[in-house]
């Protein structure tokens, strides 16, 4: 499993021994699987929780969230690290946004300044994460598309994305499937399509063999019907699980 996307956009199979992925699952009780913890280590590979909104590296107090979550996200960022290594792209390691307070609270609770919608990001159910890119050195949180309109933030994506790496974004999220907890993935309405056409196509080449290849845990709007998935994702994606 795992491979290079040459010129055609199709992942050829071959992939030689690499470090140890993380497991996908939390094999525990519901009480240590649900446990609100830190993320840790902040950075690992394929993935690095550096400081957001306002925290510092000795006070990352947006970064917790529950044991479960915390390994299927390193799974998966382990995972597109390793397998995706000879992939175009900069292949630098995922970046972590926003995730719950330690009491659970939404992310600037402590501070006066709630960060999100009442109901998201509390009790550690959610992560924000950056999407892979091209055209940048790292994958740190910024978005990947034009967003600007007369100057103004539209705060989503206006136009199709410029520096979107299409097949590790599709790649990562196919492989949050692996945990039958995942309940949604939400991204910008003009990069959920490519992502379901970047899934759809590691299906095909068997790099992806779970539930995203026939029923993608996928939630966008190329227009605002009031789902929530309109604005705010040009430059994260939003990984919930169920409750």
């Amino acid at each position: 499993m795992g491979g290079h996307l040459g010129s055609g956009g199709s992942p050829d199979a071959g992939a030689g021994a690499g470090p140890v992925i993380p497991p996908a699952v939390c094999v525990g009780t519901a009480s240590v699987c649900g446990a609100l913890v830190v993320f840790d280590p902040r950075e690992g590979q394929g993935w690095w929780d550096y400081p957001v909104n306002g925290e510092t590296e000795a006070n990352q107090y947006r970064s917790y969230a529950r044991r479960d979550l915390v390994m299927l996200v390193q799974y998966a960022a382990a995972t597109v690290a390793e397998r995706a290594s000879k992939w175009s792209g900069n292949g630098g390691r995922l970046g972590l946004g926003d995730m719950s307070e330690a009491d659970g609270s939404i992310p600037g609770t402590r501070i006066g300044a709630a960060g999100h919608p009442q109901g998201t990001h509390t009790d550690g159910f959610d992560i924000d994460t950056a999407y892979y890119q091209t055209g940048a050195s790292d994958n740190k949180l910024r978005p990947v598309c034009p967003h600007l309109e007369s100057g103004t933030d539209q705060y989503r994506c206006i136009a199709p994305p410029t520096n979107l790496d299409v097949p590790r974004t599709a790649f990562f999220i196919g492989l949050l499937h692996d945990s039958p907890r995942l309940r949604v993935v939400g991204v910008d309405g003009q990069v959920g399509p490519l992502v379901l056409q970047g899934i759809a196509t590691l299906c095909q080449a068997g790099q992806l063999t779970n539930s995203a290849c026939s029923s993608p845990k996928l939630a966008y709007e190329t227009e605002n019907t009031g789902g929530g998935w309109y604005r705010f994702h040009h430059h994260n994606m939003h990984v919930s699980l169920m409750h």
